[in-house]
């Protein structure tokens, strides 16, 4: 009982805000709701099949792990990332991972080393496709396995709420260097992680990072322009 105080909300309603959050990232990252499109409540609820109460729920989650932004002329979209944003989430992430490797390099075990060489020959396979889609997704995860392999819940937190500047990095990369060298460039973190070197796992991880951000400032320096619209994965060619 509850002395009405306060209101619980309903077990329906949480699992139907998880599931369309969920859904609405999955659609983010997978390039179907690119950077712009607005979305609008009452479709979602159509779509859903539920009230609009989850659904506002779902997006406020979003807006707080940075997917979505609402303004009172615009209504809510998908996030655009700017060149100049892109730049500086490269530092950030270096930092971040360059801690997770570091730890996980002490602690990750058989199976999570086994998932990171999974990751890479689903890399490897998917430049040999010319599968940029696939390329994306199996590098994010690759990140985010080592992330979980350190075994520190708010490096989880904060990672998470990093989940659609990272596509955009991986997105991005793909326009400066091949799908068949990024797949080649995770080796050498795999191999310091082998080798539980904390030192080595560390500087690997922050140079595989930070080296996408030079080519990107070397492009924009000699008069290139960075995508405004970079974390929308390209489509496979068929």
């Amino acid at each position: 009982m509850t002395d009405g105080s306060h209101t619980t909300q309903p077990v329906g309603r949480r699992v139907f805000r998880d599931e369309i959050r969920e859904q609405l990232i999955e659609d983010i990252l997978g390039g179907r709701l690119p950077p712009g499109t607005r979305i609008v409540e009452t479709k979602l609820a159509q779509q859903f099949g539920v009230s609009q109460a989850p659904v506002r729920e779902a997006l406020r989650d979003l807006a707080l792990l940075g997917f979505v932004v609402s303004s009172p002329f615009r209504g809510t979209e998908v996030r655009r990332i700017t060149p100049e944003e892109l730049l500086e989430i490269y530092p950030i992430r270096a930092a971040l991972e360059g801690v997770a490797a570091r730890a996980a390099a002490t602690k990750i075990d058989d199976a999570s080393l086994e998932r990171l060489e999974e990751l890479i020959t689903t890399m490897r396979e998917a430049a040999a496709k010319n599968d940029h889609r696939a390329q994306v997704i199996a590098d994010a995860d690759f990140h985010h396995t080592i992330i979980t392999a350190a075994g520190n819940r708010m490096l989880e937190h904060v990672w998470q709420t990093m989940r659609l500047s990272v596509t955009t990095c991986v997105t991005h990369s793909v326009t400066h260097r091949s799908l068949h060298e990024l797949a080649e460039r995770h080796v050498v973190v795999l191999d310091a992680l082998k080798a539980h070197d904390p030192v080595r796992a560390e500087a690997e991880i922050r140079r595989h990072i930070e080296e996408p951000g030079e080519w990107i400032r070397a492009a924009a320096g000699a008069g290139a322009e960075a995508p405004a619209e970079a974390n929308t994965p390209k489509r496979a060619k068929k």
